[in-house]
């Protein structure tokens, strides 16, 4: 599919870049504008970071257009285990969003997922929502899951093809307890008694959209 270049710069991301011939490298961006693309950044302009908001322009059609702005506009200074979640949603996001696709939302919900990660506090609570929210960007189910929760205090099971369960008296493997999965659908923060259950939730959600392809990252987590 082709690509081509925005009139003006548009905002988006480095989600991972990889050498490629001399002191070139390829960018995998995800824009407001153009979703995802891969982009030949020469010289300079293959320094480009993650985890900085970016003003970006290209030239040319294909699969590889050349990389003609890339300003900084905003550093996001993660570090420390803030950091690895931060590499584990651009990895997420490389996963879930095929190239060339409409995927604008993303750019806004890594920015407030990135502002909330340098939060001093646990980073588990930001990485739970912004989970949520790049996993609802595909699976429209999710959109209803608060408004289905009949008990908080009952637990329930979401698949894709199947939605909400009914709540059950007591916990069952793969399903959560409704106060967390409200938490998670509503983008509260959640109880620290939930933490744990809401991470093996979210696991078996994110694995069950991803058809077996493995995170690398996750294993840094």
């Amino acid at each position: 599919m082709t690509v081509d270049r925005p009139d003006l710069p548009v905002p988006g991301f480095v989600l991972h870049a990889r050498p490629f011939r001399d002191n070139s490298r390829i960018l995998e961006l995800v824009t407001r504008d153009a979703g995802r693309l891969a982009v030949l950044a020469r010289g300079r302009a293959g320094s480009l970071r993650p985890f900085v908001l970016l003003h970006l322009a290209w030239r040319g059609r294909g699969e590889l257009p050349s990389l003609t702005v890339g300003e900084e506009r905003r550093v996001f200074p993660l570090a420390g285990r803030a950091m690895i979640c931060a590499l584990y949603l651009n990895e997420l996001v490389l996963r879930l969003f095929p190239r060339d696709v409409a995927a604008g939302e993303v750019v806004g919900l890594l920015q407030h997922a990135y502002q909330g990660l340098l939060d001093p506090e646990r980073p588990e609570h930001s990485l739970r929502a912004a989970e949520w929210s790049l996993l609802s960007l595909v699976d429209s189910g999710l959109e209803h899951v608060a408004d289905a929760l009949t008990d908080v205090e009952a637990h329930y099971r979401y698949r894709p093809n199947e939605g909400l369960s009914d709540g059950f008296a007591e916990a069952v493997p793969g399903a959560l307890r409704g106060a967390a999965l409200r938490a998670l659908a509503t983008g509260s923060r959640l109880s620290d008694n939930d933490l744990r259950a809401a991470r093996d939730f979210m696991r078996r959600l994110i694995d069950e959209h991803l058809d077996g392809r493995e995170l690398q990252t996750r294993r840094l987590l």
